[in-house]
């Protein structure tokens, strides 16, 4: 071989090993960029978007970490698989979403404190996951209709629909698929409506409502738009429903790294009553604010955007 020839190994040898020692010194930085980044997700409909909006808002101002926003990804399911892959370190939750939709528990739970202390113990065994303190409020799942049509009806509760089993209703995907939502109700209820339910955006739901469309949906408690639209709550008067309060599920390996997060989104615990969420939910969705504005608006007004600690 040439002196000339292996010359040019050498040197192509040596771009090579340059090459290698940028592209790991690259790698480890990032990694070290990520180590100060969090991933918020979220679901899909309004108090979602919102309640990742507060605790983004929080950190940011709490924290030097950066916050990177993955909102409106679709259902519970997809956030929870994106929580468990890492793809996200963070979103919030329902405990009876996470007690039927995730757990799969069969067993009806009316007592707040048991299904919490129950998610919370299970989600760490089964995932490594930390459910936090709640918001404070009980965001569960109803039955609505306009009030004028119930009353004229005489229906005030969800056995009532055994003699009106007539009724058109549209409830959302997830709701006529879970086991907490239509097919456990009426198993739990003994009715069925004469036609399947139809699926409903949850944006589009109230409203199709609201214009007779349907008769009947499948309604968030905190939702803004039931006292505006003049609805009706039917009355879970065999205790179907679980509880459904609100909190953030958190990788356990995030709050290792970050000592100080758990403390820090855990100051909102017992700070949102659902009278709060529900003005928070209608400001986005009546008034047309931004999630993140009614957020901001919030912390201010409750003095958690101060300067950093």
């Amino acid at each position: 071989m040439s002196n000339k020839l292996q010359s040019i190994l050498v040197l192509v040898g040596l771009i090579v090993a340059i090459i290698i020692v940028f592209l790991l010194v690259f790698t480890i930085r990032g990694e070290e960029r990520d180590h100060d980044k969090i991933i918020i997700g979220s679901k899909e409909f309004t108090e979602q978007l919102i309640l990742a909006e507060l605790l983004a808002q929080l950190i940011e101002a709490k924290t030097e970490l950066k916050v990177e926003r993955k909102t409106g990804l679709g259902g519970t399911l997809i956030c929870f698989g994106a929580l468990e892959k890492g793809e996200i370190d963070l979103y919030p939750e329902y405990t009876g979403t996470g007690l039927k939709a995730i757990l799969k528990h069969e067993e009806n739970i009316t007592d707040s404190e048991e299904v919490y202390e129950l998610v919370k113990k299970k989600f760490m065994a089964e995932y490594n996951l930390e459910w936090l303190k709640s918001f404070g409020f009980n965001n569960t799942y109803a039955l609505a209709m306009r009030k004028e049509h119930a009353d004229s009806l005489g229906i005030s509760k969800i056995s009532d629909f055994l003699a009106h089993s007539e009724l058109a209703c549209g409830f959302t995907a997830e709701f006529n698929e879970r086991d907490d939502g239509y097919p456990g109700l009426v198993r739990h209820y003994g009715f069925r409506f004469e036609s399947d339910p139809k699926d409903l955006d949850p944006g589009l739901m109230y409203k199709a409502v609201k214009e007779k469309e349907v008769d009947v949906i499948s309604a968030f408690a905190t939702d803004g738009r039931i006292q505006a639209y003049n609805l009706k709550v039917l009355d879970d008067d065999k205790k179907f429903f679980p509880p459904y309060y609100a909190a953030p599920v958190v990788r356990s390996a995030i709050l290792e790294k970050n000592s100080k997060l758990g403390d820090i989104l855990n100051s909102l615990a017992d700070h949102i009553d659902d009278v709060d969420m529900s003005r928070m939910n209608y400001e986005v969705d009546n008034d047309g604010k931004s999630p993140s504005q009614v957020a901001k608006e919030f912390l201010t007004r409750e003095g958690f955007l101060r300067k950093k600690d």
